[in-house]
């Protein structure tokens, strides 16, 4: 059970008519955050996976195994250098799709509920090779059209604070877009608040909370990331009129990525090329497939997924303040996210995430009742 000071009832209460013109300020604010995230998507950042073979100049990727007549000799299944590029591919896009804290320790009351909306940039090592994995890269060429070095969020969130299941308890739901991609993520979480309210002594306020998010807007990959913070925050009234609440949280990411089904030779329309008669003739062959595929379901075999991997741990240090001035509310935050080192514990070549360090800036505002 949470050790909570009962907060006195305030002096002052806005009107029932000022507070719903107030959340409808807060809703309007998401809707904005979240329109202006839509309007700035392109495709750039979008996942194509098979990019994380190493084409090594060629037009084909080496995993494809052909015959000398053209045809597909073998499934197509990634080497282990490719599925560890997947595991810190997803290890890193994991860390931006994850929820951070920016909340302090104390929750919002049983009777409290707060509008946001909310900016995000995190660090990526877009210079690996692992983040060939995305559209704008040219798998034959590289070194051009690298992603930018930050991935930026944008999106809104509501939080509500209530006294059951547990007193002390929070819970909160989001949707965040990421810039220049199709991708978007749900996310949400739930905070028991172990100690809060003490805010005249020089106790400061414990919490847990956990998290989950899940990414949308691909078929590349199911990706699901799983959170569990330790944080500490401490009150400060200033001047009467506002409050500063510093906070400090540790947390442990899991990050479950399972591949979707991906074509090795998109060029080539399988069904077009079953289709087709058997022929020799390379004017009547499909598009893209060798004369040997038509009248077959051979490009079949081009189809592949990465094999499902063992959950991907990282570790994440979080510092923020959270400034409230009357309804209205500003959090600041600065996360520090340490390099990758587990290993797939399914595979045998036991395939390391190699991801880097990351860092991550955020912001919200909105409305604090």
């Amino acid at each position: 059970m949470a050790f909570s000071r009962a907060r006195p009832a305030p002096t002052h209460r806005a009107s029932r008519p000022v507070r719903t013109r107030s959340a409808l300020a807060g809703v309007a604010l998401v809707v904005v955050a979240l329109a202006s995230g839509g309007a700035a998507r392109g495709a750039n950042n979008d996942l194509h996976l098979l990019n994380l073979c190493d084409f090594g100049g060629a037009t084909e990727c080496p995993w494809v195994m052909r015959a000398p007549n053209g045809a597909i000799t073998a499934p197509v299944g990634p080497d282990a250098d490719g599925q560890a590029r997947f595991r810190s591919l997803m290890s890193e896009l994991g860390v931006v799709i994850a929820p951070r804290l920016q909340t302090p320790a104390d929750t919002l009351g049983y009777a409290g509920f707060q509008f946001s909306a909310e900016l995000g940039v995190t660090k990526i090592n877009s210079d690996r090779s692992y983040w060939n994995g995305v559209a704008s890269v040219d798998p034959t060429n590289p070194n051009a059209g690298r992603p930018s070095s930050y991935l930026t969020t944008v999106g809104g969130f509501v939080r509500k604070g209530m006294w059951f299941p547990l007193p002390a308890f929070e819970f909160g739901a989001g949707a965040l877009s990421i810039l220049g991609s199709n991708m978007y993520v749900l996310q949400g979480y739930a905070k028991l608040a172990l100690q809060e309210g003490f805010h005249g002594w020089w106790l400061p306020s414990f919490a847990v909370r956990g998290s989950a998010s899940q990414l949308l807007g691909t078929d590349q990959v199911d990706l699901n990331v799983y959170g569990l913070d330790v944080l500490i925050s401490k009150a400060f009234g200033l001047a009467g009129t506002s409050r500063l609440e510093p906070f400090l949280g540790w947390n442990v990411l899991w990050i479950d990525a399972q591949s979707g089904v991906i074509d090795a030779t998109p060029s080539c329309d399988a069904f077009a090329a079953h289709q087709a008669m058997a022929t020799t003739d390379p004017d009547k062959t499909p598009k893209g497939c060798q004369p040997a595929q038509t009248g077959t379901w051979n490009d079949t075999l081009a189809n592949f997924t990465f094999p499902q991997q063992s959950v991907i741990t990282r570790y994440r240090w979080s510092g923020g303040f959270k400034l409230k001035m009357s309804v209205l509310f500003l959090v600041g935050e600065y996360d520090f996210i340490q390099a990758g080192k587990s290993r797939d514990s399914k595979q045998p070549e036991a395939v390391r995430d190699g991801s880097g360090s990351q860092q991550s800036f955020s912001l919200s505002a909105g409305f604090d009742f």
